[in-house]
C-alpha cells in the first residue's frame, strides 16, 4: 500500500516483510506500520516519522471483561479495511516489548480501529493491559496469516472457550453472512469468563452456554454442548477455539461423528512471521507453521501432544519475567505502611496461575 502526502512531499508505503530497503536512492526506515521519507531531502523525516507512528496506533477504548480479560479497539485504519475472519495482528507495546500475535476481533471502518481481546498471561500481555484509553502502542502490524474459509457449509457448530470466543467471533459473523445455520456454543469456567454474548447472538441461530461450575446457562463442558446439538441434527461443519487441550476434545468428538471440524492454532505463535521457528507443528504427518500456513487447521490432522510440549517450553522463562515485574512495581508504587509490612513480591499462586491456564 503506497501513499503520498503533497503537502508534506512524503511517501508512505506500509509493509511487514523487511526491516530496511532501499527505493530508487531513497532510504525508507522500516517501524512496522510505515515507511517515512522526505522526497526533496532523501532522507527520513524523524518528526512526520513519530507523528504518523502515533496517529496509528492510539487505543480508543478499553473495556474489562474479567480480571485478567481486557478488550482494547486501537487506531489501525489500513488493517481495519483489509482484515478478514481469522487474520491476527502482531502488537509491541515498546521499543523493548517481544512480539505478540493477537487475533483481529473486530474492525470498525467508520472509526479506523481494530478490536484485540487480550488475557493477561505474561509480561508483554500484562504491558498491554495496563494501558488505557489515550496511550499508544508502539507497533501494530497486520493483518497476517491465512483468512478462514468461509464458505455455505449448512449447519456450523462453533465453539469457543474463554478468550476463544474473540478469534471466533468474526467467524460466526462470516458463516451467517454465507447464509450458513450457525449454532454457537461458548463455554468457560464461570459466568464471569463468558465474554461477547451479546455480539455472538447476533450473529448466531442458536447460543448454547456451558460453564463447569454451572453459575450461568448449563454445568458441563464445551464437548457436551456440541454433542447436545450433533445428536439433535445434522451438523455440516465445526469451528472451535479456545485452550488447546479443549480443542483437542472438540476435535476427538467430532472425528467420532465424522463432522470436519478446524481449529486455531494462534497461541503457540510467537514471532508471527514464520522466521522463529517456534510455531512448528505436524498437520497430517507434515510440519507446518501456524503463523504463515494458519492459524486454523483440521483440527482433526493436528497433533495436539507435539503441540502442548512446545506451548510450555518458554513458561518458566515467563514466570521469572513476571516476578520481575511484580517486584519493581513493589519498588516505584507507594506502599501503605502498617506495622510489619514490607514490600513482597508477587505470591508464587500469582506468577504461576496464568501461564498454567495456557494448558488447562
Amino acid at each position: 500500500i503506497i501513499k503520498y502526502k503533497p503537502h508534506l512531499q512524503t511517501l508512505i508505503l506500509a509493509d511487514y516483510r523487511i526491516s530496511f530497503i532501499f527505493f530508487s536512492h531513497l532510504t525508507l526506515l522500516f517501524n512496522n506500520n510505515h515507511y517515512i521519507c522526505n522526497l526533496n531531502k532523501k532522507k527520513v523525516n524523524k518528526q512526520i516519522y513519530q507523528q504518523n507512528h502515533k496517529a496509528m496506533n492510539k487505543i480508543i477504548s478499553k473495556e474489562q471483561f474479567s480480571e485478567k480479560v481486557f478488550k482494547l479497539e486501537i487506531e489501525a485504519p489500513l488493517i481495519a479495511k483489509s482484515r478478514r475472519a481469522g487474520h491476527f495482528v502482531i502488537v509491541r507495546v515498546d521499543e523493548k516489548g517481544e512480539r505478540m500475535p493477537l487475533t483481529i476481533a473486530g474492525s470498525n471502518l467508520e472509526k479506523g480501529t481494530i478490536t484485540l481481546v487480550v488475557q493477561t498471561v505474561g509480561l508483554s500481555s500484562t504491558k498491554l493491559c495496563k494501558l488505557n484509553e489515550g496511550d499508544y502502542v508502539l507497533d501494530v502490524v497486520g493483518p497476517l496469516g491465512q483468512a478462514t474459509h468461509i464458505q455455505n457449509y449448512g449447519t456450523v457448530v462453533c465453539a469457543g472457550g474463554g478468550v476463544g470466543v474473540a478469534p471466533m467471533l468474526p467467524i460466526i459473523q462470516a458463516l451467517k453472512a454465507a447464509g450458513n445455520r450457525v449454532i454457537s456454543v461458548l463455554a468457560g469456567r464461570s459466568k464471569e469468563l463468558i465474554i461477547l454474548e451479546e455480539e455472538v447472538r447476533a450473529s448466531s441461530d442458536e447460543v448454547i452456554i456451558m460453564t463447569d461450575d454451572g453459575s450461568y446457562g448449563t454445568k458441563g463442558l464445551v464437548t457436551e454442548g456440541i454433542e447436545s446439538v450433533i445428536k439433535r441434527e445434522k451438523v455440516d461443519k465445526c469451528f472451535a477455539i479456545g485452550p488447546a487441550i479443549m480443542m483437542k476434545f472438540c476435535c476427538l468428538l467430532t472425528k467420532k461423528y465424522e463432522i470436519p471440524t478446524d481449529v486455531s492454532l494462534n497461541t503457540i505463535m510467537v514471532d508471527g512471521t514464520g522466521m522463529c521457528g517456534a510455531c512448528r507443528i505436524t498437520v497430517g504427518g507434515k510440519t507446518k507453521f501456524v503463523c504463515v500456513d494458519g492459524p486454523e487447521f483440521d483440527g482433526h490432522q493436528v497433533d495436539f501432544d507435539e503441540m502442548f510440549k512446545r506451548m510450555g517450553s518458554f513458561k518458566d522463562v515467563e514466570r521469572e519475567e513476571m516476578s520481575h515485574l511484580e517486584q519493581h512495581v513493589c519498588k516505584v508504587e507507594p506502599q501503605i505502611e502498617t506495622k510489619n509490612t514490607e514490600c513482597k513480591p508477587c505470591s508464587e499462586k500469582a506468577c504461576q496461575m496464568p501461564m498454567e491456564e495456557l494448558l488447562d
